[in-house]
This record gives C-alpha cells, sequence and structure tokens, in this order.
C-alpha cells in the first residue's frame, strides 16, 4: 500500500507514519505483511530518503512494524483485544474531531490563578541576571547563609510579626508539600488532627495517607467552631485563620486568642496556614496566629502563590522553638527549591521589588473586588448571597435556586465560564448544604469583564 500525502500543514513524515498505523489498526495491512523499501517509497512519493526514514522509524519504536535484518520492515502482531480504546481514539489528539463539540471557556474562576499582566517581568529578570553573576555550580543543600532565609525572616516580623530565625525556616516546593513533610515528621508523635469543614480536600487527603484520625469540624461566620472544637481532644489543628479557603471566612483576634488557649490546654500544634494573608481590601492586614502565641504552639505556612506566581512554586514554613519532634534528619527533604530561585527571589525582596509588587497588587486586586462587590448587589434580591469578607482572591457565592449543583456547572459552562462547586471541599457529604454553592475566584479576570461575567452567570442560572 502506498500512502497519499497532501502538501498541508502537517509534516510529511507523520502523514506517512499515520497511515501506516492505522492500516495496521484497522487490519487493512495484515500481520507479516512487508512494507516498501524506503527508497521505493521515497521514489514513489518524490519525496526525500530521510524523511521516509523517519516515518518508519517511528512505526518501528512504537512497535507497529518489525524490522527483520536483511529483508525489511513486516508488520508486527498486534492483538486488538489488548487495546482498551477503539482505533479513532489511538490517533493523535490534535487529528481528532469531537463529536459532540462544546462551547470554548472564555472565563475560568475555577482556579486559583493570578493576575499575570502586572507581573514586574523587568525586575525579575534583572534579579534572575544578578543571581547568575554569584552563582554557585555545587550542591547547596546545606548552606548555612541562605539569602531568602535572611529576607523571609525579616519580612515574616515586620509584615505579620511571626518570629522566626534561620534555623526554624524551612524552605520547600509548594504549600503542599510541605504539609507532606510535616505529616511525615509529626506520624509518630501525633494521631489525631482537625480540620475545617469545608476545607482545603488535599490536606486532609494528606494526613489521612499517614493513617491519622482526621475530625472536622464546621466553619461559622468567623472561622471554626469554637464551641464543637472545645470539645475536642486532638494533637494537631490545621487553619487557614486569615482567609478560610474556600469560605474566605477571617477568624478575629478574640477567637485566635481562643484557639491558642485550646492548643496550650491540649499540648497541640495548631498549623497555621496563612492562606491569602497578604491581600485585605477595607482594614489592616490581621495579626497572624504565630505572633500572638506565647508557648510556642504554632506551625506557620506560608507561600508566594497568591502574591507573586504559582509557578514559582516556593512556600516556607517555620518550626516553633523547643519543637518537640525530631525533625533535623528530615530537613534535607525540604531543600527542593533551586538555590539559583531562592538567590533570584532574595534578591527580588531585598531590592525592594518585592515590598512595591505587593503594594501594587493590593490596589490591583482591591479593584477587582470593588467591581465583583458592584456587579453582585445589582443582582435582584435574594437570587445570589456570597460572602462580604474584603480579602483574599475569591468570593463564595449561594445559589439560591431549586436547580442541582450539577446543572449549575453545566449551565455556566454553557455561557463560556468556570466555576467550581463547593461540594468537593466538605468531607462529610451530609454537610454539604441543600442549596448550590460555587468559589468564584476573580483573581485573574480583567477588572473591566467582571460585570460581564457575573451577569452572565445570573442569566445562565436564572
Amino acid at each position: 500500500m502506498i500512502p497519499t500525502i497532501h502538501h498541508t500543514d502537517k509534516l510529511l513524515y507523520e502523514q506517512i507514519y499515520e497511515f501506516y498505523k492505522t492500516a495496521i489498526l484497522q487490519k487493512r495491512l495484515p500481520y507479516n505483511q512487508r512494507l516498501p523499501s524506503y527508497r521505493v517509497l521515497a521514489k514513489e512519493l518524490g519525496i526525500a530518503n530521510n524523511t521516509v526514514l523517519k516515518a518508519y522509524e517511528q512505526l518501528t519504536l512504537e512497535g507497529y512494524v518489525t524490522n527483520v535484518h536483511r529483508k525489511g520492515l513486516y508488520v508486527a502482531k498486534i492483538d486488538r483485544s489488548d487495546w482498551q480504546l477503539p482505533v479513532g481514539d489511538l490517533l493523535p489528539l490534535r487529528n481528532k474531531k469531537p463529536k459532540n463539540k462544546k462551547r470554548s471557556t472564555a472565563y475560568n474562576t475555577s482556579i486559583h490563578l493570578v493576575d499575570e499582566s502586572h507581573f514586574p517581568v523587568k525586575q525579575w529578570r534583572k534579579c534572575s541576571n544578578w543571581a547568575l553573576d554569584r552563582i554557585s555550580f555545587q550542591y547547596q543543600e546545606y548552606e548555612q547563609d541562605d539569602p531568602l532565609k535572611e529576607q523571609l525572616v525579616k519580612y515574616l516580623f515586620q509584615y505579620r510579626g511571626v518570629r522566626a530565625t534561620q534555623e526554624r525556616l524551612l524552605i520547600g516546593s509548594g504549600a503542599s508539600a510541605l504539609v507532606f513533610w510535616l505529616a511525615f515528621v509529626l506520624r509518630n508523635t501525633c494521631k489525631k488532627i482537625i480540620v475545617e469543614e469545608p476545607g482545603y480536600t488535599r490536606t486532609r487527603m494528606l494526613f489521612q495517607e499517614f493513617g491519622y484520625n482526621v475530625k472536622p469540624i464546621r466553619v461559622a461566620s468567623q472561622g471554626i467552631d469554637l464551641t464543637q472544637l472545645k470539645k475536642e481532644r486532638a494533637d494537631l489543628l490545621y487553619i487557614t485563620p486569615s482567609h478560610q479557603y474556600p469560605t474566605g471566612a477571617a477568624i478575629p483576634v478574640t477567637h485566635r486568642i481562643q484557639l491558642l488557649n485550646w492548643a496550650q490546654k491540649n499540648n497541640a500544634y495548631v498549623i497555621e496556614d496563612d492562606f491569602d494573608c497578604e491581600f485585605r481590601y477595607k482594614t489592616n492586614l490581621m495579626p497572624s496566629l504565630q505572633g500572638l502565641d506565647q508557648t510556642n504552639r504554632v506551625i506557620y505556612i506560608g507561600t508566594f502563590s497568591s502574591a507573586l506566581m504559582p509557578s514559582l512554586r516556593v512556600a516556607y514554613v517555620v518550626l516553633p522553638e523547643n519543637f518537640s519532634t525530631i525533625y533535623e534528619p528530615y530537613k534535607h527533604l525540604t531543600n527542593t527549591v533551586p538555590y539559583f530561585t531562592r538567590r533570584t527571589l532574595a534578591l527580588f525582596m531585598e531590592k525592594g521589588f518585592w515590598e512595591r509588587h505587593l503594594k501594587k497588587m493590593r490596589t490591583v486586586y482591591k479593584r477587582k473586588y470593588d467591581a465583583c462587590m458592584e456587579a453582585l448587589q445589582r443582582l435582584p434580591p435574594r437570587s445570589i448571597d456570597y460572602n462580604q469578607t474584603p480579602s483574599g482572591l475569591n468570593i463564595l457565592l449561594r445559589i439560591n435556586t431549586r436547580i442541582s449543583e450539577k446543572e449549575i456547572i453545566q449551565r455556566a459552562q454553557a455561557s463560556g465560564i468556570v466555576v467550581t462547586p463547593t461540594s468537593g471541599f466538605y468531607s462529610d457529604k451530609a454537610n454539604i448544604p441543600r442549596k448550590p454553592q460555587v468559589l468564584f475566584e476573580f483573581g485573574s479576570l480583567p477588572q473591566e469583564v467582571i460585570a460581564q461575567v457575573v451577569d452572565k452567570l445570573y442569566r445562565a442560572w436564572f
């Protein structure tokens, strides 16, 4: 069989490869059938020998044909019962045409995304170049004077009131990775952990994987329910006090002190995930739990994901003084951020770029938050309820309708908008609210389209 080739955007060798692959899978070329020699096929098609050779090499590599020494290429024996997909699904994705083409997504409000248009590219590039001038080409896992740790100790004390030392500050690739490390280190001394309900699913699953008894406690308008918490005994408590995810609730100072009293009474550690702490729009930043702690019961976790860029994958944990758990043998497991990245970020902070960027992004996100509030307030009363905590990059929407959560998501997607249902944040499905709720992430949306997006959602749901 000689393939027909077309002078289109698709490369010639890809056309030959796909022709023979499809013919073999559809058994139009039977087992042990010999393919034309590459010279014969190249001459027949009027193309270069190397083009055919490249296609034949790919077919051989993937096992569709067998190269018999001094004889040529022969179709391999392929048992169709081994395939889990029909032939059409085995073809490259770029050539497949979906049967039911869905409307393309215009706005994604389902993922915690940040505004990329205001990222200080020039300043970051400067710091990268400066870091290269003094970079070490050796392993730096045990660097004593880590430049990023030095900057973080200053920043955390100045802006969050966190008391840290370089010895108690560990840096890793993302908050989830550090939570995983904590679950591993504490597994022999801690057995029960209390988490928020609803709450960050990944954290709950990580501790469950290590065999912890995970107890969810519901979140009210001012954070985790203290009345229920005080009835429980546990070794650990994981909370997001500055901007609870996904409800957006913030724990007031009086409640924070009660949390610390509970931790002292139970000889427990509080894991404070200071998620979205940098963005509060109508009041000053709330003090961290760690800054209020007088008995060394708080393990503090922070990240650069919301304020700088998620893809940077830099987070940090501050362990309390006199941390009772042996962790030194496992410190090296957190050293997953390249030294070059740490040095670049340290210079970014040292030169004042980080502080200026934070100030700018607070203004940017405040305007977006205000645009969300204005758009929601224009909707008919009692159609959509929403949390009005002026912080973070997301808003919880409660839809006052009889339609199901599944239909809420489908209708939004039909309008070109992706939203996240909150049912996935509940560990106990009995606690899922009767009326559907979705998380509206506005961080990456252009300010000028927010009102349009909110209006589209309302029209889709009502």
